[in-house]
């Protein structure tokens, strides 16, 4: 058999921990380089959590967004997603395939498309939150309450000077 170090043959399984893949840091771009990271990771386990819910992704935030406001017209979903007409379209038309909204025109205005939940997706849209509240349990475990807050607040000041560059631009 085949040596390796430690003594250990190579046939026997290694004892080393898994080693992380942490990414890349940009130089001058640390908070940048990290968030990357976190929302790699994050986005992962969401997907899988999700997954065994029985959801993917971007459906459950369309199922949670309807379940919380209700029938909404479909440049409202848009407009929330961030995401370009047609591919909220393309989302909004896979979920009416698969049982979990419902498009109808609006009775003021046949042009509008009224996004409704159908039984399927008020059936899973709590799973949806289930699996998001369990996301959320494991990225923040290791935090105390006062750093939870800090990091909430933190990131809030974040996204809010980046949406004001974007929403500069687009002036």
């Amino acid at each position: 058999m085949a040596e390796v170090p430690n003594g250990q043959d190579a046939a026997a399984p290694s004892r080393e921990p898994r080693r992380r893949h942490v990414g890349t840091t940009i130089d001058g771009a640390p908070l940048g380089s990290l968030l990357l990271q976190v929302l790699r990771v994050h986005a992962r386990l969401g997907t899988d959590l999700l997954r065994h819910a029985g959801v993917t992704a971007p459906h459950e935030i369309v199922l949670l967004y309807l379940d919380e406001h209700g029938p909404v017209p479909q440049t409202e979903l848009v407009h929330y997603l961030g995401r370009d007409r047609s591919t909220v379209t393309a989302t909004l038309q896979a979920m009416e395939r698969a049982g979990l909204v419902t498009r109808t025109p609006s009775p003021d205005d046949k042009r509008t498309m009224i996004v409704s939940l159908a039984p399927r997706g008020r059936e899973l849209a709590p799973a949806a939150r289930a699996a998001w509240h369990e996301l959320e349990q494991h990225a923040t475990r290791r935090l105390t309450a006062t750093q939870h807050d800090q990091l909430i607040a933190l990131l809030t000041v974040v996204r809010d000077a980046l949406n004001d560059v974007v929403d500069g631009r687009a002036n």
